[in-house]
């Protein structure tokens, strides 16, 4: 199809007297197979004898012509007129020999193969299929070259015919062959790219990525019953390469700058950022990047990006006798499947997940009865319906390896709706009579991470030594307060210039949620009564719990940083609603902009109404979280609501929680949903205990903290609405 297109442009250029009417045709054709429409006869006729006038029936133009039109054909169902024309259209090209039209007549040959192989696979002929893809596959590697993404996607489409053909080790060859060489591409690419650049590059990668998922899905039925899992290794590297590959390698550059002593990268760096949040172009920001990359080339300092060449075999050797390790993923077609990972397994083996489910009595995709979290309005009444979406993505296939000793672990990385769902906490077994559960997390050590390939990464260096904590902030503060607090942190960060333009009253409020003061308090005493070596709380409540005192942190090496307040975030079809109070972003980082934290102060700016010049808003959204520089960030507490949500895409969650990585914290604590203000103050300062109190890891001291808010029954906060809200990324201490 992309070729036929291309082609269609190529001869359409050089026409002059009868572009319009070629146009015209062309469309018409389209159309009309588009609408399912197969009378194209006529049209096609038309548009062969146009290009026979103008350029005589002998010639290149009126080659491709055929060519193109071959390819309507078969696309209207003539797979018959569609051959004739074909044949004709490569009979005049073969008159002319080999490359005398710069490459041309090569060109339409490799279309003639592919169009003749599509006709034969579409007759079930796949022996000859295979010959006519081998053919064009290497007219691709001589005339587009080895490195070039027509050739390796050829690789590609025979590695999924062999793998149709249950040719298993063929298939693995030819896919590994192709993947190699494309990781060389992206390492090349993405070290030497700027912001945007690197975003278009992901556009075309992902679609190479998408393939190799996809190809091992479908085949995965026929590995299982074959007991072969060759494919299930290249999917599972293509998911360690894909995931978070665009977020990783921004927070590596960024890393890679500060740490470089080069005073001229470090200052450009700064200075875009400061573009960046007051809404400059992106071509500006990326103009920025070839400076910064020009200045470290000059200084010998090229920057790499090593996780891309980590594989399976890498995460297999970085677990215990009895862990399990899984990639969740999606395909194009938004089916879901788990990669599953044992130390002791010669290769991964690949799960399907089931597609359609039974939700009390709606028939429903996977997808979309994980986007309808059932968490949120649970009931003993609705118990079946969890089970049944539990069995749906912890299958039986899946169950059946988890660890049978208590010191085995489960790590898994979502995919697509399931990054923001608790699945963790769904029943392992069948809820009781009373609806009382027990949970995967219950049971099993469970282990939510970006990528399993956070495992080959070893401890993280815990260099931040202090504690911040917010809490019981005030969101009506006077503008006389609002520019005292902002002059008290003057000239350590930038305002948001854009704030004091609109003036649109709503009558509005934001409740003050009493119930992080206590929060808050608690969890400073417990830090500062832990005795632990180099840690002290400092407390930001009431008006101190600013936007400008939380960006004041910026490059202060704090470990934890603790934010009890109220969290937002809103997806793009919610413009109206967010408009009044957030600004709308130019550059490839504007969806963060819909997420996240009212901090003291931010009432006017929520009512609509202007705020002081030279005073920040109140308003902290995931955008300006990643243009801080958190480094030695150990832990982010996000005691809010709907801090886990975001726009979910090929990358990963755009909210929040990629705000918070993007300025480099390592473990976060977020929520999925709308919480209650008292059992959350419990379930904090629960956790806060646990961990710092009690020297316990950060994912036990929550499971405690869990089931410390459960055994309130006469609260009803057994229920999971009240403690399974919340889900820990990344914390593996």
């Amino acid at each position: 199809m992309k070729y036929a297109f291309a082609f269609f442009l190529f001869f359409l250029a050089s026409v002059s007297i009868d572009a319009q009417s070629a146009y015209q045709l062309k469309d018409s054709i389209e159309s009309k197979v588009s609408a399912g429409n197969n009378h194209v006869s006529q049209d096609l006729n038309d548009l062969l004898s146009l290009y026979a006038r103008r350029y005589t029936a002998k010639s290149a133009q009126y080659a491709e012509a055929l060519m193109w039109s071959a390819r309507a054909c078969a696309e209207a169902g003539d797979n018959k007129q569609s051959k004739r024309l074909m044949e004709h259209g490569l009979e005049l090209f073969m008159e002319y020999g080999k490359g005398p039209f710069e490459g041309r007549d090569t060109i339409n040959q490799i279309f003639y193969l592919d169009l003749k192989a599509a006709l034969n696979r579409q007759a079930g002929r796949d022996y000859v299929t295979g010959r006519l893809l081998r053919q064009s596959c290497e007219l691709k590697r001589r005339h587009f070259g080895e490195q070039s993404e027509v050739y390796l996607n050829a690789l590609l489409d025979l590695s999924r015919l062999y793998a149709e053909r249950l040719c298993y080790r063929k298939s693995e060859k030819l896919h590994n062959k192709g993947y190699d060489a494309y990781i060389e591409l992206i390492k090349r690419e993405f070290c030497n790219s700027s912001e945007s650049e690197r975003q278009n590059y992901w556009n075309t990668a992902v679609n190479y990525i998408n393939k190799t998922i996809d190809l091992a899905h479908r085949s995965s039925r026929r590995m299982r019953l074959s007991n072969r899992n060759e494919l299930a290794g290249a999917a599972y590297n293509a998911l360690l390469l894909s995931k978070g590959l665009l977020l990783n390698t921004s927070i590596g550059f960024e890393n890679y700058i500060n740490e470089s002593q080069n005073s001229e990268a470090i200052a450009t760096l700064n200075v875009k950022k400061q573009l960046s949040s007051q809404g400059v172009s992106q071509a500006v920001l990326d103009s920025l990047d070839y400076v910064i990359l020009k200045a470290l080339r000059e200084r010998g300092q090229a920057y790499s990006i090593p996780q891309l060449s980590i594989t399976w075999q890498d995460v297999a050797k970085n677990l215990g006798k009895d862990d399990l390790a899984m990639e969740f993923y999606r395909t194009t077609t938004n089916e879901y499947g788990a990669i599953l990972l044992r130390r002791d397994w010669p290769t991964p083996r690949m799960v399907r997940l089931t597609s359609f489910i039974d939700v009390e009595g709606i028939y429903t995709s996977l997808g979309r009865a994980l986007s309808h979290n059932p968490f949120g309005n649970y009931s003993p009444a609705h118990s079946e319906g969890l089970w049944t979406l539990s069995r749906a993505v912890w299958t039986d296939d899946i169950v059946r390896h988890f660890p049978k000793t208590p010191e085995g672990r489960v790590f898994f990385a979502a995919d697509g709706e399931l990054l923001v769902t608790g699945i963790e906490y769904l029943p392992f077994v069948q809820p009781e009579a009373d609806g009382t559960l027990h949970t995967v997390s219950d049971l099993f050590k469970t282990y939510r991470l970006s990528s399993t390939r956070e495992l080959t990464f070893g401890q993280r260096d815990q260099t931040g030594k202090d504690a911040a904590v917010y809490g019981g902030l005030r969101y009506d503060m006077s503008d006389e307060a609002l520019l005292a607090d902002m002059r008290q942190y003057s000239g350590l960060h930038q305002h948001d210039r854009y704030l004091a333009q609109r003036a649109a009253i709503v009558e509005d409020t934001i409740l003050y949620l009493e119930g992080t003061l206590a929060e808050a308090d608690s969890i400073v005493a417990t830090i500062n009564c832990s005795h632990a070596e180099g840690l002290s709380a400092q407390p930001y409540l009431y008006d101190r719990g600013t936007e400008a005192s939380f960006k004041a942190l910026n490059g202060q090496q704090r470990r934890i940083i603790h934010l009890a307040t109220h969290g937002f975030y809103y997806n793009e079809a919610d413009s109206t609603t967010y408009s009044r109070f957030l600004p709308k972003a130019d550059n490839l980082s504007a969806s963060l902009t819909r997420s996240g934290l009212f901090m003291a102060g931010a009432e006017s700016r929520y009512k609509g109404e202007a705020v002081p010049q030279g005073a920040e808003d109140g308003i902290l959204t995931a955008y300006e979280v990643s243009m801080m520089d958190l480094r030695g960030l150990d832990l982010v507490a996000l005691s809010a609501c709907e801090t886990a949500k975001g726009e979910v895409g090929p990358d990963g969650v755009f909210g929040l929680q990629r705000g918070f990585k993007m300025a480099s914290a390592n473990s976060i604590l977020m929520s999925l949903w709308k919480v209650d203000d008292e059992a959350t103050c419990l379930l904090m300062t629960e956790f806060y205990r646990n961990w710092i109190g009690g020297k316990m890891t950060k994912h036990d001291a929550l499971e405690k903290a869990k089931q410390t808010v459960r055994s309130h029954k006469e609260k009803g906060w057994d229920d999971p609405k009240f403690w399974a809200a919340f889900i820990l990324l990344d914390a593996l201490d």
